[in-house]
């Protein structure tokens, strides 16, 4: 083993599995110091106590909140001692997640996080969850060469060290959702919007290219930055909230990814580009609303299939209209059909029940060149072979399907189940059901058993988690 040299080991150990990779630790010295690097390139920090651990979970079981979080406090104790006492290990580590959830003063967790901070010489990326204790308490101890960050506050103005951030999200409510069944935009985080100015300070003494912010905040972004950024989040959480959009859409020549979430007017359809010279670079767009009438839903969305007709360069797009009836929806659907270079989709179909023939449409409408899907049906139990079957034997055709996620809008959940879909789509390494989300492991030799994320993974996702970026952009705002 020692003759071949470390590099062709690292990229070895590159395209292991992920859940074989630990396995490489206890091999050798040799494998150990190469696996680190990737099985601890990403830490995440649970701070977890008290009743915000209920909140943090999402249950009422008082036994599997103080299980849980002995398993998390424990661990996460042993990686932050791990980082302050070893630099080879500290060196590793490129994305810190913190889960603030947490009562009492908490002294010992901001000073051993803020020492451990102090000990990250490559972090590139950090991510803030929750408020028990405040980010601002540790803000001044992330190291200057940050690249990326996330938190649920306003940006204190102790971040003003900072000067290399590329990508910046702050004080967004749409980060996780409370009910797994639930089918709408859920703002359960409400806190943190305080003083925009530092906000407005961090972004302009940066080179920030990706932002998230509030439809509130659009009105705050300056020439210079909407022509800089490539990709911009917007999300809106209530009506008419969102003002201004149209000079971002005249301004922002660089973009390649817009997403607009919550609750949208649909007077922003007539803001929409009319023209290709408009966002030339978009391959990215996102459009996930709350619930309209059906006749303000069917006056507006052929203004939406005008502006997806021009841009035949989209690679990845995500519409959800909830209130659409059927006949729109599959209008749309054609329309989706046609963008040759289409690679990504999330498709939410309405709550008006598919028969046969809507089933087919949508499922001849899908190009065999999709690489993840996300399709949101109205499932009920007496349609569920002439809604299933026809998209099924469709999505088999597709050699490259490796992300699929279905969700039930209707009566009765998705009837099918993740080792089903394993067996009869062959590519498939992720498969999401009702936000619940399981790692396809297809070992030579061995039975086929997809694992399941941890409830508390899946709520508070990061892109890291995922193996491309493809799926971490489909899955979010789930």
């Amino acid at each position: 083993m020692a003759t071949l040299p470390v590099e062709l080991w690292t990229d070895i150990v590159h395209y292991l599995p992920p859940s074989r990779r630990r396995d490489m630790l206890r091999v050798s010295r040799l494998l150990h110091d190469i696996t680190i690097r990737f099985v601890f390139a990403t830490v995440k920090i649970y701070f977890m106590h008290g009743e915000h651990g209920f909140f943090m979970l999402n249950t009422e079981n008082e036994r599997y909140v103080r299980e849980t979080a002995d398993y998390l406090l424990n661990r996460s104790w042993e990686l932050l001692h791990c980082i302050i006492t070893k630099p080879l290990f500290a060196s590793v580590v490129k994305c810190l997640s913190v889960h603030a959830f947490t009562d009492g003063p908490t002294v010992f967790e901001q000073r051993t996080l803020a020492q451990a901070l102090q000990s990250l010489p490559n972090l590139q990326s950090f991510h803030w969850f929750g408020d028990c204790p405040d980010f601002s308490t540790v803000a001044a101890y992330l190291p200057k060469n940050l690249k990326s960050l996330r938190i649920q506050s306003m940006p204190p103005s102790s971040l003003e060290h900072l000067h290399r951030l590329k990508f910046l999200q702050p004080a967004i409510p749409f980060i996780y959702v409370r009910e797994q069944k639930l089918d709408r935009i859920f703002s359960e985080y409400e806190g943190g919007f305080g003083d925009p100015t530092d906000l407005v300070s961090l972004v302009e003494t940066n080179p920030v290219q990706e932002l998230v912010i509030l439809s509130s905040h659009v009105g705050l972004l300056s020439m210079r930055l909407c022509n800089n950024l490539t990709q911009l989040d917007i999300c809106v959480p209530q009506f008419g909230d969102l003002v201004g959009i149209d000079l971002v859409f005249r301004h922002a020549l660089s973009l390649e990814s817009l997403s607009l979430v919550g609750y949208i007017e649909p007077r922003l359809f007539a803001d929409l580009p009319k023209e290709p010279t408009e966002l030339p670079r978009l391959t990215s767009f996102r459009l996930s609303c709350e619930w309209w009438d059906l006749n303000t839903t069917e006056m507006h969305v052929p203004l939406l299939s005008e502006f997806l007709s021009r841009r035949p360069s989209l690679r990845r797009l995500y519409i959800r209209l909830p209130g659409v009836r059927l006949e729109v929806a599959m209008a749309l659907a054609t329309v989706i059909g046609k963008l040759e270079c289409l690679r990504v989709l999330g498709f939410h179909a309405g709550y008006e029940p598919l028969h046969e023939t809507a089933a087919q449409h949508l499922a001849d409408a899908l190009s065999p060149k999709i690489e993840a899907l996300q399709l949101s049906l109205p499932w009920f139990s007496d349609l569920h072979a002439r809604i299933w079957y026809p998209l099924l034997v469709k999505l088999q055709q597709f050699p490259r399907l490796s992300f699929l996620h279905l969700f039930s809008n209707g009566e009765d959940p998705v009837p099918v189940s993740p080792v089903e879909l394993a067996a009869d789509l062959e590519h498939l390494q992720l498969v999401g059901i009702q936000r619940s989300l399981w790692t396809i492991d297809r070992e030579d030799g061995e039975e086929m058993e997809p694992k399941l994320w941890t409830p508390w993974s899946v709520k508070y996702c990061l892109p890291e988690d995922f193996p491309c970026e493809d799926y971490a952009w489909l899955f979010r705002y789930h």
